[in-house]
């Protein structure tokens, strides 16, 4: 099957050569009403190419009727009804002539390495397409599972066989200068691979598992990242300025906290492209290069080189660098080297896990910094998160209810008369949402009164945290909260997806 396509994949092209004849012939007139033809049964899993695969009754009877886990994409009624004829067409005179049939022509495995190596192109090509951030292909006990992340969710791909799933892992190991002798053991690897006039980098990790190997390939597209560095990520203007400013600084300490995945990378790199690189000497620092800048100096830290966080970074001090981006902020011995080169007169972006900005602030003590280093060094905090994004094609008004109401009056925001949600359709997977937006709450201890004073005199015994955001918040601080929200009234996201995050 050609696994090619420019949306979700629901609409993949569909042949009778493709089409389970055993399982077919054994559940005709089930297949044939519920307008669906199995491609792969193996075990407790049954694959299908469905006209409509968004049906939920047609699943369960499915599952009730086979005792198999179901796993779907789209076909056109086209594709299916061409199918169907052909394969009636060789019911002569019954199914189990045709199973027969089916067991000697039908081939025991999809070929050599060569074809497995195509096959793993086309599923790259295919996550590149539709924006897919992973691919997933994870060898389970008699298949190998094939998804991808797309605005953040898993989709699930029709799975491979098992062999043809050891070989689709070699060839991803190969692509990426990764041994495969072996596999028990942690591995990582960088392909890069020509898509049309443009190129998809992978980021890859090998993990060994139960049933044999895991692959995590992270997707970069270049020339996307480059053009999202031309300018700032952020919804509101209060955002852009407070960002402009600690930019214009010569000195300071920028830090993007949130979850894993959520771009807090993509968006200090932004912050980069911003900053005027003829005059500057900018360098990073990163476990692993995320992707490649092509005037910028980045080298690879961490696992696989000789070199961590600390002694790339104090190397680093000695090389005269206007602007150092790090990777992570991960123990205390890199946090006092970040402090003491910004009091050196240095620029310091870098990553930090806290789960909002004043977050960031115990976490730094945590880690050994004073009240007094942090108030001083510390420019500004962006906390942020990736929310899903509504469906332009079947988002639908609704009224708001009492408890949206409350949530509107107290981030003080009018209450509109009515919110947006998705219904669902083909264009976005039957999911009702499609895409994904940041959302951002933003951090600068001088624009905020009593603040830094608050925070000078404190020590990791003395901080209260909760008296810390109360005053950010009285002084004028936004919660991510408050612009998520702003996002739900202008119908870019749901009232749903927004208060997933929620921390009040």
């Amino acid at each position: 099957m050609d696994l090619i396509s420019t949306s979700l994949p629901t609409s993949i092209p569909l042949r009778c050569a493709d089409v389970d004849a055993i399982t077919f012939g054994k559940n005709i007139d089930l297949f044939t009403r519920l307008q669906c033809l199995p491609t792969l049964s193996e075990g407790i899993l049954l694959q299908l190419g469905m006209v409509d695969p968004y049906s939920e009754y047609a699943f369960v009877e499915i599952r009730n009727h086979t005792h198999q886990e179901v796993r779907a994409f789209g076909i056109t009624l086209n594709d299916f009804e061409t199918a169907l004829t052909a394969l009636n067409s060789n019911l002569v005179p019954s199914a189990e002539i045709l199973i027969q049939k089916s067991m000697s022509e039908r081939p025991k495995t999809w070929g050599e390495y060569s074809h497995a190596r195509s096959l793993v192109l086309e599923i790259i090509r295919l996550a590149f397409n539709i924006g897919a951030s992973d691919v997933f292909i994870d060898q389970q006990e008699l298949w190998t599972e094939v998804a991808m992340k797309v605005s953040g969710q898993k989709e699930i791909l029709p799975p491979l066989v098992k062999d043809v799933g050891c070989a689709a892992i070699k060839a991803v190991k190969e692509m990426a200068g990764i041994t495969t002798q072996g596999s028990q053991s942690w591995q990582s690897g960088f392909a890069r691979c020509a898509i049309e006039d443009k190129w998809a980098e992978l980021r890859v990790e090998i993990t060994p598992t139960v049933h044999g190997e895991s692959v995590v390939a992270r997707i970069q597209n270049r020339s996307l990242q480059i053009e999202r560095m031309k300018k700032l990520p952020f919804y509101t203007t209060d955002h852009r300025i407070l960002a402009e400013q600690c930019l214009a600084q010569r000195q300071g300490l920028i830090l993007a906290t949130g979850p894993t995945g959520h771009g807090k990378t993509t968006t200090l790199y932004s912050c980069l492209g911003q900053l005027d690189h003829a005059r500057l000497n900018i360098r990073t620092l990163e476990d692993p290069v995320e992707f490649t800048i092509p005037w910028i100096t980045q080298i690879p830290v961490g696992s696989g080189t000789p070199r961590t966080y600390a002694d790339g970074l104090k190397s680093l001090l000695r090389q005269a660098p206007h602007v150092i981006l790090m990777g992570e902020i991960r123990d205390a011995e890199v946090a006092q080297t970040c402090i003491e080169a910004v009091d050196t007169g240095h620029l310091i972006l870098a990553t930090l896990h806290t789960r909002d900005v004043i977050g960031v602030v115990s976490r730094l003590m945590d880690l050994g910094l004073s009240g007094r280093c942090i108030s001083t060094a510390l420019s500004l905090v962006i906390s942020q998160r990736l929310m899903r994004k509504l469906c332009p094609e079947c988002k639908e008004q609704k009224k708001v209810d009492e408890l949206q109401s409350r949530y509107f009056r107290r981030y003080d925001l009018v209450v509109p008369d009515f919110l947006w949600v998705g219904k669902g359709c083909r264009a976005c997977g039957g999911m009702g949402e499609k895409g994904v937006i940041p959302v951002f709450e933003l951090l600068k201890l001088s624009s905020h009164f009593g603040m830094a004073t608050e925070l000078a005199k404190s020590d990791r015994k003395s901080f209260d945290e909760t008296k810390l955001r109360h005053l950010w918040l009285n002084s004028g601080g936004l919660p991510l909260m408050r612009e998520a929200l702003l996002r739900v009234s202008s119908s870019e996201i749901s009232f749903k997806e927004a208060i997933k995050y929620d921390f009040s």
